[in-house]
């Protein structure tokens, strides 16, 4: 595939492009939103609290409710993580019709409840829906905070993903599982892993991989900074047996972008915790971003001219 057609196939993924809702939505709380990955505040002089809500399409709800019980959980769990905090509690909330599919998203939710070692806070059903689904609150505690609004120029850009797991699809949806054979142990210690990097301040900025790939999710850590990188394609880190394009457009378990000054310490404590880190790319002022793929030079976004998140 040539970079041109690689560019085009990323910038229109369903992932990336159903983002555009949110600046409209945002804008009636406020102008100033930062599309960060979860919000905080503090409580007393030493801790943060951390919360994220997440709601899986309803697309993947039809193909998969177990898997989308599952990730309605860790989306939770890997958007808290990413501002360095430790997961704590979870509460969900259900819709459907079907009491099969009813229990299935329910199962999946425990399934992803244990592996996390959370507690389970609160959970609601609507057993009388015309729709499919299922949204997540999840609590996390945080000494430090990492935002993905702090990027700065010069910065080294640093992906940082488990490699080893299996990659599905169903429907649009593209994941990369590699947390369900994984001993608590080796979860907490991907987990760990961002946190050690936001308590001891090596990152300036950072963002998990979720729904928009790889790409767009750098896209948005970069609207959000009112920023632009420039990314070498082949520097990212990726399994043999997944397909380039499927790979930068897919939702994996443990993925995270990290913006840095200190990229030696932070691919140290990375490599550490079970993940494959690189450099693969800087920060800059100018507001796009540039990618390099077989020795040719495409604009991914021009965040000048284009939003992820929609124009005001």
């Amino acid at each position: 595939m040539s970079s041109r057609k690689l560019i085009d196939a990323l910038k229109h993924y369903k992932g990336l492009t159903r983002k555009s809702c949110i600046r409209v939505l945002a804008n009636v709380f406020t102008t100033e939103c930062k599309y960060d990955d979860a919000g905080w505040f503090k409580v007393g002089n030493e801790e943060y609290i951390v919360v994220s809500t997440d709601g899986i399409t309803e697309d993947l709800v039809k193909a998969d409710p177990l898997r989308a019980g599952f990730y309605s959980v860790l989306a939770n769990v890997n958007d808290v993580v990413a501002k360095g905090a430790k997961p704590v509690g979870f509460a969900g909330v259900i819709a459907s019709k079907n009491p099969k599919t009813r229990l299935k998203l329910t199962k999946g939710i425990k399934q992803a409840i244990d592996i996390y070692d959370l507690m389970i806070l609160k959970m609601h059903a609507h057993p009388d829906a015309t729709f499919e689904s299922v949204s997540g609150t999840l609590i996390g505690l945080a000494k430090e905070v990492i935002p993905s609004s702090t990027a700065k120029i010069n910065d080294d850009i640093i992906i940082g993903i488990d490699i080893n797991g299996e990659f599905g699809t169903d429907g649009w949806v593209r994941t990369f599982d590699s947390i369900q054979k994984l001993d608590k142990e080796e979860v907490f210690k991907r987990i760990n892993a961002i946190i050690q990097i936001a308590e001891k301040k090596f990152a300036n900025a950072t963002r998990d991989i979720s729904a928009p790939g790889i790409l767009g999710s750098l896209a948005m850590l970069c609207e959000s900074s009112r920023m632009g990188a420039v990314v070498k394609i082949e520097d990212i880190p990726k399994p043999a047996n997944v397909e380039l394009e499927k790979w930068l457009t897919c939702y994996p378990s443990f993925g995270f972008i990290i913006t840095t000054g200190k990229p030696k310490k932070c691919i140290e404590v990375l490599e550490e915790g079970g993940y494959e880190a690189k450099v693969v790319g800087k920060i800059i002022k100018e507001r796009k971003i540039e990618v390099e793929y077989l020795g040719e030079n495409e604009t991914f976004l021009d965040l000048e001219k284009e939003s992820i998140f929609g124009k005001p």
